[in-house]
């Protein structure tokens, strides 16, 4: 007697699915909104952790709240880097290392204090890397230089609120990919069928 299962097929192959899910991505963000523009790599990242945690809706609970929540401890660690470069006079490269160390410290340190951070460990260190990556990047003394489309968001020159900006903009692109993810799965049309196993 053979018994069933469900399998999900895709009814449009991800070979096709992900290039269009690409092309309302750039359409969305980086082709129209200019200076308010998404970093489409950061979110791409969080399309893949869609992926890696599982490709189903429950997958974006992580996602949309580690992410952000990962990218914020590090805002928190450019608040004080540019308070003590600023208003104490400290060596750039010397307030970096020590609020840095500090900072991924508290980080991983909270980690322990809730399991969704076991299940989300991927967005929360990715939402902390990428704010990470487009501040270094972009990061000059006193402020940012922010070219429009880059994607960090309208930042003003203002070193203490800059941070902020940033980290709203690193967390929409990260709830934005969360989002790609799932159109990914859904422009794909898939259907779940039963299958026999003998």
């Amino acid at each position: 007697m053979s018994e069933e299962e469900t399998q999900v097929v895709f009814r449009v192959p991800l070979w096709i699915s992900v290039p269009i899910t690409v092309l309302i991505s750039l359409v969305a963000s980086s082709l129209t909104l200019g200076l308010y523009a998404l970093a489409l790599w950061s979110s791409f990242i969080a399309w893949a952790e869609y992926f890696a945690l599982g490709a189903k809706p429950d997958a974006l609970k992580p996602i949309w709240l580690l992410f952000p929540l990962g990218a914020l401890t590090m805002a928190f660690f450019a608040l004080f880097n540019h308070i003590f470069i600023i208003n104490f006079g400290w060596n750039s490269w010397v307030s970096v290392a020590v609020w840095l160390f500090i900072w991924v410290l508290i980080a991983v340190y909270i980690m322990q204090f809730h399991p969704i951070f076991q299940r989300g460990n991927l967005p929360y260190f990715n939402g902390l890397s990428m704010f990470l990556a487009l501040y270094f990047a972009l990061y000059l003394p006193g402020g940012f230089s922010c070219p429009a489309g880059v994607g960090c968001g309208p930042v003003t020159g203002n070193p203490y609120l800059d941070p902020w900006i940033l980290w709203i903009w690193i967390s929409l692109s990260g709830i934005f990919g969360g989002f790609l993810g799932w159109l990914n799965i859904q422009l794909s049309f898939p259907k779940v069928v039963k299958v026999s196993k003998s």
